[in-house]
């Protein structure tokens, strides 16, 4: 393994586990009904927090996603032609 190959794996297994983390801190839809019968906090009172939170972690998995493919394109583009 060259040293594009050791960093580029290194910084593919880095955004693999932000992707990650980010997909699961996002709250489904299903957990509205569940806290409601639950007697968990209101949806009106929270929702406006919880759609910017939401809006911010899909906005970072985005770019996260993107980072992922930039990653991968980049170190086969330098196996193959280093």
């Amino acid at each position: 393994m060259t040293v594009f190959e050791i960093i580029g794996s290194i910084l593919l297994i880095i955004t693999c586990v932000l992707v990650t983390v980010t997909v699961l801190f996002q709250s489904s839809s299903k957990a509205d009904g569940i806290s409601a019968l639950t007697g968990g906090k209101s949806a009106s009172a929270s929702a406006a927090e919880a759609k910017s939170n939401n809006a911010k972690l899909a906005r970072i998995t985005k770019v996260l996603a993107v980072v992922f493919f930039v990653v991968t394109l980049a170190v086969y583009a330098l196996t193959i032609y280093l």
